[in-house]
């Protein structure tokens, strides 16, 4: 039987079991690529796609497949590699060597998905909570007046904050209000891999990669963080940086720590991304938590209960991709049983992420995300060393102990390895001393015990 009408039969039992919106959302986009034997290859358009699928659908798929042609088939999902049709290329109009060219605006041409901005990334689909309302500000200004107001405008803060979806929404407005400005959106990592792509082929393939990114109207770097330790490749982004900011090209970055957090890049590179503006984007405070569901609900289609949205916000706290996720998995699961979202099974789909009512974190769960917070092993945090990167960190997870698990002050002593419980008693006096003057403590303390708390 060919690849296409194996295809066929399973699109068909699809269509008949999801609700439209999900069907076109998450099924339509797939493709069939291979067979071979008993296994069959399925493509989704990008990494999300397809793990998405993969995590939520597997099982899924096993329960109905072999029904459908009396025998197993192993499938397995893949990204599609399948080059996105382009426009005939034109002959290139030869320019002359420069270190510091002019800014070219013409439109962007790259056919890959990580040189355009990601259609869904916009102002109007980013929700602003006090946690970010500055950067979002920041961002609107340097898309209205790229290079005049903030420049660079570097943005840092936790994984899964909306960095990226905001240095998006600037591509798009810049794009919007210059339609012919050619915006060069990149991740750190495909910059990388393009830059040693260059080298490998010579000098005419790093004229062409050094003519995309020093030849725009606005460069765009996610995660510059991983520039670290990659020596030539962090050089030759210096050069680009100093030929960009010579001519007032907007520059946007972002990362995961602050300019004097990274380690691993030189101080002159670092020292750059303080020129401009540094907005940091914190963890979003419950109201905005709540309001995120609310948006994603609205444009995936999903008919979301308040209670389910608080029941979401409340417990997934320092994360907004994970806190979208738990909505998209909560959906694909009412869909598949055919009943509506409530409560309760958000409950039995999110058990491993919602706690059960009276929850408290165990002693050894805060000694794991403690150690794992200061990059620690739990050996080490139980130990008698005294040294004060360890140290500290022991008093903080003894702390949370008496905070968040409530437990006695010997049963906190001996999961330390302490005999006297008044070593206890002296680390939490300690901790809050330190953290009334000191806001990097206060902020750790803050930090794990949102991620500890039920």
């Amino acid at each position: 039987m060919p690849v296409e009408e194996h295809w066929s039969r399973i699109e068909t039992h699809l269509r008949t079991r999801l609700r439209p919106d999900l069907y076109d959302r998450w099924f339509a986009p797939l493709r069939p690529t291979k067979l071979e034997g008993d296994r069959l290859e399925i493509s989704a358009p990008d990494k999300f796609h397809r793990d998405f699928i993969d995590d939520n659908y597997t099982s899924f798929f096993d329960e109905f497949v072999p029904g459908l042609f009396g025998r197993r088939l192993l499938i397995s999902f893949v990204i599609d590699r399948q080059p996105s049709p382009q426009a005939p290329p034109t002959d290139p109009v030869p320019l002359p060597p420069s270190e510091h060219p002019v800014p070219d605006l013409t439109p962007a041409s790259e056919g890959s998905r990580d040189g355009r901005p990601n259609p869904r990334y916009t102002f109007d689909t980013f929700v602003v909570g006090e946690s970010n309302r500055f950067a979002f500000a920041a961002c609107q200004a340097v898309a209205t007046k790229p290079g005049k107001n903030y420049n660079p405008l570097f943005l840092h803060g936790d994984s899964g904050l909306g960095k990226t979806h905001l240095l998006h929404a600037i591509a798009h407005e810049i794009m919007r209000i210059t339609p012919t400005s050619r915006v060069a959106i990149v991740s750190s990592e495909r910059y990388t891999n393009e830059f040693v792509e260059g080298l490998s082929r010579g000098a005419g393939s790093m004229f062409d990669f050094r003519r995309k990114y020093r030849e725009c109207g606005a460069l765009l770097v996610d995660d510059v963080q991983f520039l670290a330790g990659r020596d030539k490749t962090a050089e030759e982004f210096f050069h680009t940086f100093n030929a960009l900011h010579e001519h007032e090209v907007q520059i946007v970055l972002s990362s995961d720590r602050s300019p004097k957090e990274l380690k691993g890049l030189e101080d002159r590179l670092c020292s750059r991304f303080e020129w401009g503006m540094r907005v940091q984007i914190d963890v979003p405070e419950f109201e905005t938590r709540a309001a995120i569901l609310h948006k994603k609900a609205e444009v995936e289609r999903i008919d979301l209960p308040d209670t389910v949205a608080s029941l979401l916000a409340t417990h997934i706290k320092s994360n907004v991709r994970e806190l979208e996720g738990a909505l998209m998995r909560v959906a694909a699961f009412a869909s598949l049983k055919s009943e509506p979202i409530s409560e309760s099974l958000a409950r039995d789909v999110l058990g491993d992420v919602i706690p059960p009512a009276g929850y408290k974190p165990s002693i050894e769960r805060i000694q794991e995300e403690v150690a794992k917070y200061y990059d620690l092993t739990v050996a080490k945090l139980t130990s008698s060393n005294r040294e004060q990167k360890i140290a500290l960190p022991r008093q903080i997870a003894m702390y949370l102990c008496r905070a968040l698990a409530g437990e006695t002050l010997q049963e906190i002593a001996d999961k330390f390895n302490k005999k006297d419980h008044t070593t206890v008693m002296a680390a939490e006096r300690r901790v809050r001393e330190v953290s009334g003057f000191d806001p990097k403590i206060a902020a750790d303390v803050a930090k794990l015990s949102t991620k500890l708390a039920p």
